[in-house]
């Protein structure tokens, strides 16, 4: 057996291993594995198994709120992303995982106050599913994540004050996720993510003075909310949602 097979079978076992310890929810385990298969990749030239170790090492670190070195990490795997989109642009397991990784990347900058490059990151993530979804609009995953990516988006632009681009995007996330809700209505991470998007579109065209439609789309949201919670009533993720949205209705 040839050195460069032995390398790519030792990595594929590296890669396996780290995913197996992630479903056991051995996370410290998993990071020091995915370390040396991050080695082997290097080691065997693979620039897509460095990607996806790069991700798949954010993402674990993103999870244990170790949110220095998911940025570190995300950034490593932007530059290794951007390098495989150079030679297959077209590849949509690499753009959706660039997609992921400008969007979790936008969501650190933001919770460090880099707001401006924040929204940089969710803009080039939100072209990216755009292409993606216009591409394969059935792809239940793309377009949640593409709602996902632009809720967060609308939310740093209302905080930036960019409203009629904050109302734009927020728009857009009502729209990806009324459908998804459309089709699956008994899917409940659905109908909380059109809940979210509605209160903040809500939020943000109140601010912009219409008044009316604020009031529409907020009282939309909360009737939502409403619904979630008395499926989930020990939630306090929807109680703090319904009471957000309680307070952007004063005064309409």
């Amino acid at each position: 057996m040839s050195r460069n097979k032995v390398k790519n079978l030792i990595l594929l076992k590296q890669i396996h291993s780290a995913v197996s310890q992630i479903k056991k929810g051995k996370l410290d385990k998993a990071l020091e594995t995915l370390d040396k298969a991050e080695k082997s990749a290097r080691q065997a030239k693979s620039k897509d198994a460095l990607y996806y170790i790069l991700f798949t090492r954010g993402g674990i670190l993103y999870s244990a709120k170790e949110y220095d070195q998911a940025l570190e990490t995300y950034e490593r795997a932007l530059d290794a992303g951007s390098d495989l989109l150079k030679t297959d642009p077209e590849n949509v397991d690499y753009q959706h995982y660039m997609g992921t990784t400008l969007s979790n990347t936008g969501n650190l900058l933001k919770n460090k106050g880099e707001m401006d490059k924040a929204a940089e990151y969710y803009s080039q993530a939100r072209n990216i599913y755009s292409e993606l979804t216009t591409r394969d609009s059935e792809n239940a995953v793309f377009r949640s994540y593409a709602g996902e990516n632009l809720n967060n988006y609308g939310a740093l632009l209302i905080e930036s004050g960019s409203l009629d681009k904050a109302s734009e995007v927020l728009r857009e996330a009502v729209e990806v996720y009324q459908k998804l809700y459309n089709e699956k209505p008994g899917n409940l991470g659905y109908q909380a993510e059109l809940s979210v998007a509605l209160s903040q579109l809500g939020s943000s065209l109140k601010q912009q003075g219409d008044m009316e439609t604020a009031k529409k789309s907020l009282e939309k949201a909360l009737e939502m909310q409403e619904n979630l919670l008395a499926q989930q009533p020990e939630n306090e993720k929807i109680k703090e949602a319904i009471s957000l949205t309680k307070e952007r209705l004063e005064g309409l």
